[in-house]
């Protein structure tokens, strides 16, 4: 081989690990900015809204009914930085450990004595299992799975906060959930278990000061990475003002059997988190925290 000839196959293979280099390069991007699992951002959200009470736009499915626009209206007052900490090749239990560790946490602002009941704001549907294996389609999976069991009425919800003497609430207020209803709310009351049953009333008003509300949380790459986060909020109905906040944080992707190994119902949840069980009975402790009952014993 003369020395030309060598210097142009040198030249040759030169360029090849240049396009070489240039190709995995590429392709590195590709995977850093998708954000593992096979998926790129936000593959099943296609339109997205600013809202007054999150960083990030959020889903516009997230903002289709008036519950759901008012509760990302709401400004918290210890707001999640728009800065969520992800760095770029951060796995799926890196990044949960951080959120839990930086962002999730019980937090209460100020507290309520003597309440009768709260106003529900937006009660949860019943999720699918379909819904369940799904990355994308809920909004809060770690809270709207607490309801995959409950039957879809005012009876059954209220009788987690109305039903001495384990929850000691004297009613709970719902939106009417029949657009077409004579009233716009119902309000649950009078239940003990095994000695009077659950009255539900359609009400043209609520009596309520306080209400509950929940939304889902959007972080960077969040769903990508199997991590879905959620806010209960119980808020001052008059002033807006925001009582207490439970932000938690749910991590699947490792279930078998289940397409990429999504199945919400049984994500873990935060090491610090308050709320370890799935049961709404965790809601009542939380909100009898902050809007504390009147005493069974003052009854009347």
């Amino acid at each position: 081989m003369t020395p030309r000839e060598a210097a142009a196959r040198a030249e040759y293979w030169e360029k090849v690990w240049e396009w070489f280099a240039i190709v995995l390069g590429s392709l590195l991007l590709w995977l850093g900015t998708s954000d593992v699992l096979g998926k790129g951002p936000d593959t099943a959200w296609t339109k997205f809204v600013q809202v007054e009470g999150q960083p990030e736009p959020v889903p516009e499915q997230w903002v289709s009914t008036p519950e759901g626009r008012f509760a990302h209206s709401i400004r918290i007052p210890n707001p999640v930085p728009k800065d969520s900490g992800y760095r770029r090749g951060m796995s799926s239990e890196e990044y949960f450990q951080h959120l839990c560790r930086t962002e999730a946490g019980e937090f209460i602002f100020k507290t309520v004595e003597n309440v009768e009941g709260f106003y529900f704001m937006r009660p949860p549907k019943a999720p699918t299992d379909d819904d369940l294996k799904d990355r994308y389609r809920l909004e809060a999976p770690e809270i709207e799975r607490t309801f995959q069991l409950l039957r879809a009425s005012p009876t059954e919800r209220a009788q987690s906060f109305v039903n001495p003497p384990w929850a000691i609430y004297r009613y709970v207020e719902e939106p009417q959930s029949d657009r077409g209803a004579a009233h716009a709310f119902v309000r649950a009351s009078g239940h003990r278990q095994r000695v009077t049953p659950m009255n539900v009333d359609a009400v043209p008003s609520i009596v309520s000061q306080y209400g509950l509300i929940w939304r889902g949380l959007r972080r960077t790459a969040d769903r990508n990475l199997a991590i879905a986060g959620s806010e209960w909020i119980v808020v001052d109905l008059a002033t807006r003002q925001v009582l207490a906040i439970q932000r938690e944080f749910a991590r699947t992707g490792r279930t078998r059997n289940a397409p990429e190994g999504i199945w919400w119902l049984n994500a873990i949840n935060c090491p610090n988190s308050t709320s370890k069980n799935i049961f709404l009975s965790r809601v009542y402790k939380f909100v009898a925290k902050v809007l504390r009952p009147i005493p069974e014993k003052n009854y009347e």
